[in-house]
């Protein structure tokens, strides 16, 4: 089956069946009407000199026209360059000069900013935005619903596997985001791979409030759900906010698929206070899906409690999509994320702590036994991008490292276990944070934890963890119960040195932590150890009797 069959031929079959849902007004749209509209803006990009293989900056919140202006790309042929709004405008400014897209197209809330971008900005309205659009902007204007196809325009006319369909740049986790190119094949592959071992179909409807500039919003919750026949009911990112009515929402909307990130589900643990959202869940839900970074067992077990779904996890990155679904019915255990995929493979690699934990070649570990996580994929991202926006090929036909550090169980089982860049050398001892935070996540008051290392004169390396309480939870009231936990679950070597509540962590776009961020604070903060443990603003400190450093 070609490209073109691939996508064409099932927007057919489904022509009269709802696609899209928007969240604010209701709006419905077929898988007919978005094929129209999204034919209609990619004839007029066309009209105003976009080609195929030509990038386009695109700079829009979440909306139904996001979808439509990305699959308006896809049927050109044009590459896909996501710009999430929220982003400094340091990191915008490093995304559109490192990339060089080719014209730049933006929402109401950002035209004017963006005009200082690029030499070419289109305006695109939405209907979020209907009210307020003003042409003062001195931007092109785009309104979709004012569009006719031209009969000359055949969407994805010469489109092959090999296309470049989208460039993602990661949320800089500890410097300047970073491009990946993805290939069209590899991303409708995966895509329909991972939907047909879930289940995902054209009964299911999904909610996102992901962000459509990364991958969970527009891989999880937009492609693949167009692949499987499935709807999606488009809403804003989620933020604290949104708990106040999100179950509502779904509800209304008759969501019966979910697909969060581990920081949501603490949200709406935090926030949430009626009965909503647990009647709907155990009535209406299908699969909650958790990804994007490590699910705490605290968060795990309270929610499920609570809402009476199985919180289904797998694994994945940006740079090989999908790698493996969950096929066992039954819990697996903390860090259980399922087996490999079709056309995956996976292995543990050792390494070696005196040569710089450089990985070891031709070293696989046996089952059972931890280590890095390495992938060899079909749908491994094509290129990365160099400082100079040019394409730097990746060779798919070797071992990913993933930087990750899990093991694979006989039955091919993968458990994820740790990050490798967070491995805390303490002593010449290898110490993994993760085991660390879900100890302290049992003490009661504790939101959120994030375990670093400090530099240490005698040790190397010094443990500290940091910790958001909740309301009405103190640090020094706590101080005990948390060392005590500490030495009731930890070996020696793994006892905290100091332990720190800060009131919100440094969070990427996509809400991960930013522990690089965390280990500046501190070294900036406790001046290598100096700063005196009564000290309190912003930041609580204390250090527990006998505690090194």
């Amino acid at each position: 089956m070609t490209i073109r069959e691939t996508i064409i031929d099932p927007i057919q079959q489904r022509s009269g069946k709802i696609f899209l849902v928007d969240a604010a007004t209701g709006a419905s749209m077929t898988y007919g009407e978005f094929h129209h509209a999204a034919c209609a803006l990619g004839a007029e990009l066309s009209r105003r000199g976009l080609s195929k293989g030509d990038r386009v900056g695109v700079m829009i919140p979440n909306c139904c026209e996001l979808a439509i202006l990305y699959f308006a790309c896809i049927y050109l042929g044009a590459v896909i360059v996501p710009v999430n709004p929220s982003l400094s405008e340091t990191d915008v400014r490093f995304i559109l000069a490192n990339c060089k897209p080719k014209l730049l197209v933006v929402s109401q809330s950002s035209a004017i900013f963006a005009r200082g971008l690029h030499a070419k900005v289109i305006l695109l309205a939405t209907s979020q935005e209907e009210g307020r659009i003003e042409h003062a902007t001195g931007c092109d204007l785009i309104r979709i619903d004012g569009l006719e196809p031209r009969s000359q325009f055949v969407p994805l006319e010469t489109a092959t596997s090999n296309d470049f369909v989208a460039i993602m740049y990661t949320s800089g986790t500890s410097a300047k985001p970073k491009g990946l190119a993805h290939k069209l094949g590899s991303l409708l592959r995966n895509a329909r791979a991972f939907g047909d071992s879930r289940g995902v179909d054209e009964g299911s409807r999904f909610y996102l409030t992901l962000s459509m500039t990364y991958m969970g919003g527009f891989y999880n919750l937009l492609i693949l759900p167009f692949l499987c026949g499935a709807s999606v009911v488009v809403d804003h990112v989620f933020d604290a906010r949104s708990s106040l009515n999100f179950w509502e929402k779904a509800k209304k909307h008759s969501v019966n698929m979910l697909w969060m990130a581990p920081t949501v589900l603490s949200i709406l643990l935090r926030m949430d206070r009626g009965h909503t959202g647990e009647e709907f869940c155990r009535r209406s839900v299908r699969h909650t899906f958790v990804g994007f970074a490590p699910l705490p067992a605290k968060v795990k077990s309270e929610f499920e409690a609570r809402y009476g779904v199985r919180l289904i996890e797998n694994y994945g990155l940006s740079e090989t999509l999908f790698v493996t679904a969950r096929s066992r019915n039954l819990v697996g255990g903390q860090g259980y994320v399922g087996e490999a995929l079709p056309g995956v493979r996976l292995r543990i690699a050792a390494s070696d702590p005196r040569n710089g934990n450089q990985r070891l070649s031709r070293n696989e570990l046996h089952a059972g036994t931890e280590g890095e996580i390495e992938v060899l994929t079909p749908d491994l991202m094509a290129a990365y991008l160099d400082a100079d926006g040019q394409l730097l090929p990746v060779d798919a036909s070797k071992w990913f490292p993933t930087g990750d550090v899990g093991r694979i169980e006989n039955d091919g089982s993968l458990f994820v276990t740790g990050r490798k860049k967070d491995l805390i050398i303490r002593g010449g001892v290898n110490i993994s944070p993760a085991a660390i935070e879900e100890s302290l996540m049992q003490v009661e008051g504790v939101a959120e934890v994030a375990v670093v290392s400090i530099p240490h004169e005698l040790y190397g390396e010094d443990i500290v963890a940091v910790l958001k309480l909740n309301s009405g939870f103190e640090l020094e009231s706590m101080l005990d119960l948390l060392v005590a936990r500490s030495k009731r679950t930890l070996a020696q070597h793994q006892q905290p040195a100091r332990y720190i509540a800060i009131d919100e962590f440094p969070r990427t776009a996509n809400g991960k932590i930013q522990k690089s961020r965390i280990r500046e604070l501190l070294l900036e903060k406790l001046q290598l150890g100096t700063i005196s443990a009564a000290h309190k603003t912003p930041t609580e400190i204390a250090e527990p009797a006998g505690a090194s450093g």
